[in-house]
């Protein structure tokens, strides 16, 4: 795949404003747990988007790799 400079570019802002959300979800909430007595139960929202996260940032490497072009 040939891709031009702006394109890396661009790529290199996505992946950083990936990174930067991954970063701010990294935290520990937690969930109520309501039952006989009211408990709470550690959650790290970043676990549930690792996933999709870890797709897009292997895309994004795929395509940086890729063989650059000059400007046309």
């Amino acid at each position: 795949m040939k891709i031009t400079s702006d394109v890396v570019a661009e790529l290199q802002k996505i992946r950083s404003a990936i990174d930067n959300a991954y970063e701010k979800l990294n935290v520990i909430l937690y969930e109520r747990v309501t039952a006989v007595k009211t408990t709470y139960k550690p959650l790290n929202p970043s676990e549930k988007v690792m996933e999709n996260f870890s797709y897009i940032s292997e895309k994004i490497k795929f395509i940086q790799e890729s063989e650059e072009i000059g400007e046309e």
